[in-house]
């Protein structure tokens, strides 16, 4: 008996009868296909079809009309991972795996972000280094009010046990359906905002922690939803309250030696430590858009909000981009925090735009600047801003050079595309319209 059919049996004795079947296009929507259980081998072996336009959906769903990819020509097939399924919803018999977008021939499809994803980390691989990932979710509850408003679902103070006690029913239902879905969690808690909270996801491989990211967010939608709620993972749900991040942590070690820690230099860095930070640094802009696709992303990352808006490292300062976490007497590993992302990122994209990097910036070493103390707003001459709003990252995406090595031509430049197309759909927009047009991400709908 194969592989494959020893999984086809065991997720039918857990009741599975349905495999969803999941990737996410530019804009950071998960789109999906779904199989029957006995014909998921068939769909391993030769895919499902999915048109090569949905890279060409806008934020809110219609089609880009200036899009290269916006034309009824092509057919690709989307390969689930068989080697990632997950349970989504065992009560109901329903499955879940990543899948890769090929070409009819087999072939990796040239726009495919998770391939993509793949191939930076092995290239990470090839050049000594080993990454770990993991991600920070945010994300709020409530209920849509008549006038279109959001309506928190919880009641409680910030990071407050009484915002658990209140909502320790939905709380658990969150983290029941995690658990059942087999997606590992460190820690699930009121955030600051407004009904908002958060699950740490532990680190892992860095394609794994990408594939986690996809399925927690479908997990907690369905738990959300099974209780007559809604639940949004926006930048920004209500203009004046913090906003949703989504930021990744990761470790890096060069021939089995930590980078990040045991150095001499700020922080415990290593010599290929500080190379790794005032790279990613000097690529902050082009990486910016990768973390934060929508228009409202831009509306989070503003100063004094604790959201990293400035291209600058700290050594536990969360209002830098970069905030590296020391190794400490606990004994866990030096982490840096990667800050300037949000869940409306492509977490395949994010994950291999920072692997490319981190390569680029080894083989570079560009001195380190001094880490930041304080609030970089209030200092006699702050850092530079990272872009200010969709246009401008898009204008930093189209003048990597290093990410246009990386992705091919053909990613790079739908990519910037896609950038440019919600840069042309918030134009018209207030920040209120523009809030409003995607309160519910990643349900987005478009103004009146």
């Amino acid at each position: 008996m194969s592989g494959e059919d020893e999984l086809v049996l065991e997720l039918s004795r857990r009741g599975v009868r349905y495999l969803a079947v999941t990737w996410v296009n530019h804009t950071g929507s998960t789109l999906v296909k779904t199989v029957s259980l006995p014909h998921m081998e068939g769909a391993a072996a030769r895919g499902l079809g999915f048109s090569p336009v949905s890279d060409a959906f806008t934020a809110t769903g219609g089609i880009d009309p200036e899009q290269s990819l916006a034309r009824p020509d092509g057919d690709l097939r989307l390969v689930p991972d068989l080697g990632q399924v997950a349970i989504l919803d065992e009560t109901l018999g329903w499955a879940w795996a990543p899948g890769d977008r090929r070409e009819r021939t087999g072939a990796a499809y040239s726009a495919d972000q998770r391939s993509f994803c793949r191939r930076q980390l092995e290239a990470l691989a090839g050049a000594g280094l080993v990454m770990r990932a993991g991600f920070e979710l945010e994300w709020v509850v409530g209920q849509e009010t008549p006038d279109g408003t959001f309506r928190p679902a919880v009641l409680g103070s910030p990071y407050g046990a009484d915002r658990l006690v209140d909502g320790l029913d939905y709380v658990s239902a969150v983290a029941e359906a995690l658990d059942r879905a087999s997606v590992a969690w460190l820690q699930v808690h009121p955030e600051y905002g407004p009904a908002q909270f958060e699950v740490s996801l532990p680190p892992a491989d860095p394609l794994t922690a990408a594939d986690q990211v996809v399925l927690a967010k479908l997990v907690i939608q369905r738990a959300t939803s099974k209780l007559g709620l809604r639940c949004s993972f926006s930048p920004v749900v209500e203009l004046g309250t913090v906003g949703n991040g989504g930021h990744m942590h990761l470790s890096l070690e060069q021939g089995g030696v930590p980078v990040l820690s045991g150095g001499d230099g700020p922080g415990g860095l290593r010599p290929a430590g500080q190379a790794v930070v005032a790279g990613l640094l000097h690529h902050l802009p082009g990486l910016v858009p990768l973390g934060c696709a929508l228009g409202v992303s831009y509306l989070r990352l503003v100063p004094e909000t604790w959201s990293a808006p400035f291209v600058a490292w700290g050594i536990e300062n969360r209002e830098a981009a970069l905030r590296l976490v020391p190794s400490a007497v606990d004994g866990a590993p030096a982490t840096l925090e990667y800050k300037t992302a949000d869940l409306s990122a492509n977490p395949y994209l994010l994950v291999g735009g920072i692997a490319a990097a981190i390569v680029e910036s080894i083989a570079t070493g560009r001195p380190l600047p001094a880490p930041v103390v304080g609030d970089p707003g209030q200092l006699p001459q702050p850092p530079d801003r990272v872009p200010v709003n969709v246009s401008q990252a898009a204008e930093a995406l189209a003048a990597s050079e290093l990410l246009r090595d990386a992705m091919g031509e053909r990613l790079h430049d739908t990519l910037v595309e896609s950038r440019q197309a919600e840069a042309r759909r918030v134009a018209s927009l207030t920040p209120e319209q523009s809030v409003a047009s995607t309160r519910w991400w990643p349900f987005g709908e478009d103004p009146a």
